[in-house]
């Protein structure tokens, strides 16, 4: 099984932001579980990286966690 864990740090916080909000606006799917509930809750956890690390590993799936991943490190 892949793992869902995210390691986001402070520095790389605003570009995740910045990609999870991209992902938001462009996909009205996205992430697939309720997304309106993890839009909202994106809204309250984007403060802090700690706070968004717990938000991605509730709501993305592995392939999304990755995507985020590769997008922070490219």
């Amino acid at each position: 099984m892949t793992s869902k864990k995210v390691n986001i740090t402070e520095a790389e916080l605003s570009q995740a932001c910045d990609y999870i909000a991209q992902q938001l606006a462009a996909h009205s799917w996205w992430p697939t579980e309720q997304p309106g509930e993890a839009k909202r809750e994106f809204d309250l956890m984007k403060g802090s990286a700690t706070a968004l690390n717990v938000w991605c590993e509730r709501w993305l799936d592995a392939g999304q966690c990755k995507k985020l991943e590769k997008a922070l490190r490219a």
